[in-house]
């Protein structure tokens, strides 16, 4: 039988992959195991970047690409004008109204963030943690630097503030980290920038309209103890978060460390509602609204957009003036807010006046001191609220029948 051949020249099968001394750099880098695999997350990732970038920031391109065919909303920058500004305490309903205005009114409205370079939020900003604009100065650039190192040495996701969410960053921070020493720089630098500025008229970030938003104020509390009271509110022990916050915000007389779960929260609460009443005194804060008995459409009309002079994007004035002013009452807009959001006290926690008192819950004050009861029953009368009803709902809530109200969120 005939010997196979043993000269035969060394050909490549075209379904035999190259040696690497065989491929130039570019096909040693398209066959790299991780490039393979990576395609198909890369592009997805590209097209999102490209979708916000030219939507919200150079939304002319589009207009230019297709001929005048497509005319986006213009961006809006860092400096731009925006509409409306809500401010709230935490656990007040504030993602719950950002809701009906986005849902019900079709409003670009950002939950505690005013990025318009990333989000789509260039009507406006509902946010608890931008109350921090409408604070006076420490006493001393001591105990200012003491507030903001507190805060941007102890991020923490729990308590709904970044840098990111305010601009894109001066120090070109990678938004891939969630925190380190250039998001520690950014911290630094907004606070200086937003502290305080509604006080002294410099804010960046520019609002048309700002409103405060209140809920009844014992609700409020009810919602705080579930969400940072720790063992509940007989152990008196608080979410170490919460302190951080508290002793940066309203450190001048309050000893945070020494309150039971239930003065914390209370007196937080009560500090951050004056901070906001001053505020409305001196013209900074146009107005309040009671979320349990206010609607999307009411919300509105208080911001301006239905006033075609005060209106900042002229086409919202059309859009909701055709949604609001239809004389239609049965408008879903035109609906009080009801409570769907991120909704924490499902009854787990209800407060009687007694329970403000000194001696009990952990309370470190003399019995029955009624110093926080006495400030929550000014933040009642301040917002129109029946100090009476208190009582009754204890009673009530023994047979089951109290109802939800607005709120039981950050």
């Amino acid at each position: 039988p005939a010997r196979p051949s043993t000269s035969s020249s060394p050909t490549t099968s075209p379904s035999q992959p190259k040696h690497p001394d065989d491929m130039t750099l570019l096909e040693v880098f398209l066959s790299h195991p991780l490039v393979k695999v990576g395609k198909f997350f890369l592009l997805p990732y590209l097209l999102y970047l490209s979708y916000y970038s030219l939507l919200l920031q150079h939304p002319h391109h589009l207009s230019t690409l297709t001929l005048n065919i497509l005319s986006p909303r213009p961006a809006v920058g860092v400096h731009s004008p925006r509409q409306l500004l809500i401010v709230a305490p935490p656990s007040s309903g504030t993602v719950q109204i950002q809701k009906e205005l986005k849902n019900k009114l079709h409003l670009e409205m950002g939950h505690e963030t005013s990025d318009t370079a990333w989000n789509f939020v260039r009507d406006g900003t509902v946010s608890w943690f931008h109350g921090i604009r409408f604070l006076s100065s420490p006493p001393s650039n001591e105990d200012l630097v003491r507030s903001f190192t507190a805060i941007c040495g102890n991020y923490t996701e729990n308590m709904g503030f970044h840098p990111a969410a305010y601009r894109v960053p001066e120090n070109r921070c990678s938004y891939r980290s969630k925190w380190d020493d250039c998001w520690r720089k950014e911290c630094y630098a907004i606070l200086i920038e937003e502290w305080g500025c509604a006080t002294r008229g410099n804010c960046e970030i520019g609002f048309r309209t700002t409103l405060h938003q209140v809920r009844n104020p014992m609700r409020t509390l009810e919602s705080l103890a579930v969400k940072f009271c720790v063992g509940g509110l007989d152990s008196g022990v608080v979410r170490e978060e919460f302190l951080v916050y508290a002793r940066a915000m309203f450190s001048k007389g309050h000893d945070f460390g020494r309150y039971s779960c239930i003065e914390a929260v209370g007196y937080f609460l009560v500090e951050y509602q004056n901070v906001m009443i001053e505020a409305r005194k001196r013209g900074e804060i146009a107005g309040f609204y009671r979320i349990e008995d206010t609607s999307a459409c009411d919300v509105a009309e208080m911001a301006g957009f239905l006033d075609e002079y005060r209106v900042v994007y002229k086409p919202n004035y059309g859009k909701i003036k055709k949604i609001c002013g239809n004389g239609d009452d049965g408008v879903p807009a035109k609906r009080v807010v009801e409570q769907k959001e991120n909704r924490l006290n499902k009854d787990m926690v209800k407060l009687s006046w007694k329970d403000l008192r000194g001696g009990i819950h952990a309370s470190r004050k003399d019995v029955g001191d009624r110093d926080l009861e006495m400030k929550v029953r000014g933040l009642f009368r301040a917002f129109g609220y029946d100090e009476k009803q208190i009582a009754e709902e204890i009673i009530m809530a023994q047979d089951g029948k109290v109802g939800e109200s607005p709120g039981d969120e950050l």
